[in-house]
């Protein structure tokens, strides 16, 4: 049998979930990234804590 990858695991995790739910709860896709250093965690971490006000104020994406 193949090792699980975390693709895999979250593929499988959404799969188990929406079948015990009865309905789609997910979104249809994820991006993952491997934190490199500190300026990357930043990035990320900004994106994070910055995406709910860019929704609320109708920038989107």
């Amino acid at each position: 049998m193949a090792r699980p990858t975390v693709s895999r695991v979250v593929s499988a995790l959404k799969r188990f979930s929406n079948r015990d739910a009865g309905e789609a709860m997910w979104q249809t896709s994820f991006y993952d990234h491997v934190i490199r250093d500190d300026g990357d965690y930043l990035t990320r971490w900004n994106y994070i804590d910055e995406n709910p006000a860019r929704w609320y104020y109708g920038k989107g994406l």
